[in-house]
């Protein structure tokens, strides 16, 4: 502000100069004899002249600090219609060159701010419309402010019918609304997983929260039909397994039993018995390498090893690895070959436990005296 100050004080000194020049010119004038009205007007002459002076030298004083400030009302004007790119032209001297540059500065200081904001406005947004949970924004009231894409497709609502209403009317579900109501009253986050018709399951999340003295509600809903659908797999998974290892261990140990109750003493029965532990040891072996080859298949990690293959190799040895439990299950296995077959590029380990599988689905659902045919083209 010196430069200003400057201007006020060479301004002063002009109308001092002027005022004592004016009254010198005055003094050394002979009055009008007797005549009060032409003193008054003098008088009046000189007030008028000094004010004129006065109000053009402000006028004249003032005329940059108008032009700035008209600059910086454009400027702003500019700036608030979206055009961040707008600056002052900047001064080479001054103070006024000070404070254009502060302005320019703050200016960019604010406009690098807003776009750190709308950036991170933006990735809210993107992560609210493509997350694949449904999320839901409730005010204290229960009314729903925000719902995402997601949310719409699992209470199969549409915005208009969302937005502005009570959440009880959006969703439409008792245990839901039950879940809203125990979280509004202990005023903390409750979580619950239920059915919600036709197979599906969902899993409710509703945080309650306060921001600057606003309270509301947080609701976040997840899909759990995929996983309830593996789980009931794998718990029928396991079952199957318990299953079908309790047949051959069932045999094993009548085998072990009886080789202690004095088989052991006669060869012949000894032999027969021992030959029957080896094929339920085989039997074993199987299934664990079929649950072995299951895991490798889930994780991706089976890798083909094809080579030249006859095609009855890939059939005699789980036909005769099954022939002992179709035998158990009192059905016949038929096995039709043609007189020459070609070669097959295959991985043979692979083919023989698909038709493995097969053979022992078939020996599984067969009943007793049914016969079972494998015939190859």
């Amino acid at each position: 502000m010196r430069e200003l100050r400057w201007h006020y004080v060479v301004g002063y000194l002009f109308l001092i100069i002027v005022v004592m020049i004016s009254l010198g010119y005055s003094l050394t004038r002979p009055l009008c004899l007797g005549d009060a009205d032409c003193v008054r007007r003098m008088v009046a002459f000189a007030a008028m002249w000094l004010i004129g002076l006065g109000l053009l030298f402000a006028i004249l004083s003032h005329r940059q600090t108008i032009a700035l400030l008209r600059q910086l009302i454009f400027l702003t004007q500019r700036i608030a219609s979206g055009d961040t790119q707008a600056r002052l032209l900047p001064q080479q001297s001054g103070e006024f060159a000070a404070l254009i540059h502060a302005f320019n500065d703050l200016k960019d200081h604010l406009v690098g701010q807003i776009d750190a904001l709308a950036e991170q406005q933006r990735q809210l947004a993107l992560v609210f419309e493509y997350t694949a949970d449904g999320v839901l924004i409730l005010d204290r009231l229960s009314y729903v402010h925000l719902i995402n894409p997601a949310a719409l497709q699992l209470l199969k609502t549409s915005e208009e019918n969302a937005l502005r209403r009570s959440f009880a009317e959006v969703v439409r579900h008792h245990q839901l609304i039950e879940l809203f109501q125990q979280c509004d009253m202990k005023q903390e986050r409750q979580v619950q997983a239920f059915e919600v018709g036709n197979g599906r399951f969902l899993q409710a999340t509703i945080t309650p929260f306060q921001e600057r003295g606003v309270r509301g509600y947080l609701v976040i809903l997840q899909d759990m039909t995929a996983m309830r659908r593996l789980e009931t797999v794998r718990r029928d998974f396991v079952s199957n397994v318990s299953h079908e290892l309790r047949t051959p261990l069932a045999s094993l140990r009548a085998v072990i039993e009886t080789l202690q109750d004095g088989a052991l003493e006669e060869p012949e029965v000894a032999e027969r018995f021992l030959r029957r532990a080896v094929r339920e040891v085989d039997t074993l072996t199987q299934m664990v390498e079929e649950l072995l080859e299951l895991s490798r298949i889930e994780s991706g990690r089976v890798p083909l090893r094809l080579q030249a293959t006859a095609v009855s190799d890939l059939v005699l040895l789980p036909l005769e690895r099954l022939r002992d439990q179709a035998e158990r299950g009192e059905v016949q296995l038929v096995l039709n070959l043609p007189g020459t077959l070609p070669l097959v590029l295959a991985d043979a380990a692979r083919v023989q436990q698909v038709i493995s599988n097969l053979l022992h689905n078939a020996i599984k659902f067969t009943p007793p005296g049914g016969q079972i045919t494998v015939t190859l083209d």
